[in-house]
């Protein structure tokens, strides 16, 4: 047997391990998510949606694992409409995403008073739940935002600012209804014996797709998922569920409500008042 025959024999076993190895780099940028990427959107050329946009295909350019990437939904443009999946704008250039991965956003909504809307941080970015706070134009709502963190002092005086809210751009929002499976919605999510807390993306059949803590995204069974109420009745001294962290937790008092801006105050098991978004507390956990 010779030298060169050996050599021959050892590289094929060498690439032999190497080849599962590079396949499961590879596979880091399929779709990992037990969820179809062709979703059905009506989309039209120019419209406003939400998407990771910039955050997706760098993850599927570096070989990340997609299910543990940071994908935070900005708002674009769409250039193409497709069945499965679209062009959107990326700085005047274009980028092709998973239907999936996109939000609509309506081109003439109105809201009230009261209503809770999906938009994004119009004076900074990013993707955000508001609440709107004054209807004298209905098409460009004042709103105050939900994602954001407000101090947890009721008698703040950094809460005047927040409380007068920013006018939010025509065809800039969608009104989210409470009970309904929209994108937006804010969700629970039954792992074992856990609930955690989510931002609806899109349901199709079965299936729920979700944005949790850290902008990651996973899909789950429509089953263990419950949508938390808008509308939930909810006052003072009542004991609630309340975020922390990426969970939803028992153990939390209702200590005050600001109707005007969608926030709640809550005791929680050491004392202490956290201010918490009106999506981030809820009584029908279990």
């Amino acid at each position: 047997m010779t030298i060169n025959f050996l050599r021959s024999i050892f590289s094929a076993m060498a690439l032999t391990m190497v080849m599962p190895v590079i396949a499961q780099e590879r596979d880091n940028t399929a779709w990992p998510w037990d969820f179809p990427q062709g979703v059905n959107l009506e989309l039209e050329e120019g419209q406003t949606v939400l998407s990771p946009f910039t955050y997706y295909p760098s993850s599927v350019e570096k070989g990340e694992p997609l299910r543990k990437a940071v994908l935070i939904f900005y708002d674009t443009t769409v250039k193409k409409p497709g069945e499965e999946k679209s062009i959107l704008d990326k700085y005047n250039g274009e980028v092709e995403m998973p239907n999936a991965l996109i939000i609509p956003i309506p081109k003439k909504a109105k809201a009230k008073k009261g209503d809770i809307v999906l938009t994004w941080w119009q004076s900074g970015s990013g993707l955000q739940r508001a609440f709107v706070v004054d209807d004298s134009n209905p098409e460009e709502p004042k709103a105050c935002y939900l994602d954001l963190t407000w101090p947890d002092n009721p008698d703040s005086p950094k809460l005047v600012e927040k409380r007068r809210g920013e006018a939010l751009k025509p065809g800039s929002f969608a009104v989210l209804k409470s009970g309904k499976w929209q994108s937006g919605a804010q969700v629970a999510m039954r792992e074992d014996k856990e609930w955690l807390k989510g931002m609806l993306i899109h349901v199709e059949g079965n299936k729920v797709l979700v944005q949790g803590l850290g902008s990651k995204i996973e899909a789950y069974d429509k089953a263990d998922v419950r949508l938390i109420p808008l509308k939930e009745k909810i006052k003072v001294g009542d004991k609630v569920w309340a975020t922390w962290a990426s969970y939803y937790r028992p153990g939390y008092v209702v200590t005050a409500i600001d109707k005007e801006t969608g926030h709640v105050y809550v005791k929680n098991e050491r004392g202490n008042i956290e201010s918490k978004s009106i999506t981030e507390v809820t009584k029908i956990l279990e």
